[in-house]
């Protein structure tokens, strides 16, 4: 027995169905729901050679529920850093722990690093060289990095 493919009309995912109670107490219903919140997702240009701390855009940070003390940078390989939060001039910024993560990963002018909120206290951070190609620093030079030569 063959049977006919359906036709758009016919086929109905998730996407088409809008609930009549929105998802979220930050939602708002425009023929579908939208979350009401800021940007989740920010990139940073490196343009100086100094890499000891780097401020977070404030139309990033301004939309976060807290400011925490300390964030969690999880790196694409799967590895985290915990960095210190500073406020300097009114902005967040990543500082101790910043300088051994950007040395580690290899961070250079013409860089550009990618951040994504996951958690109120965790960013997923990417890299990108100079040509738009990720970084992808394994491991193992995680621990050469930090080994005493005695």
């Amino acid at each position: 027995m063959e049977v006919e493919p359906a036709t758009p009309e016919e086929v109905a995912t998730d996407e088409d169905v809008v609930p009549e109670e929105p998802p979220c107490s930050k939602c708002r219903n425009y023929g579908h729901y939208h979350e009401e919140g800021g940007p989740t997702h920010s990139c940073k240009v490196i343009l100086a050679p100094q890499l000891e701390c780097i401020p977070m855009p404030l139309d990033f940070t301004k939309h976060f529920p807290a400011v925490p003390q300390e964030f969690k940078l999880r790196a694409n390989t799967g590895c985290s850093w915990k960095v210190t939060v500073r406020l300097m001039d009114g902005r967040v910024t990543l500082d101790q722990g910043w300088a051994p993560f950007a040395a580690i990963h290899q961070i250079m002018i013409g860089y550009i690093v990618t951040f994504k909120l996951l958690t109120p206290d965790m960013l997923k951070v990417i890299v990108f060289n100079d040509e738009g190609i990720e970084v992808v620093t394994k491991c193992s030079k995680h621990d050469k990095a930090f080994t005493v030569n005695v």
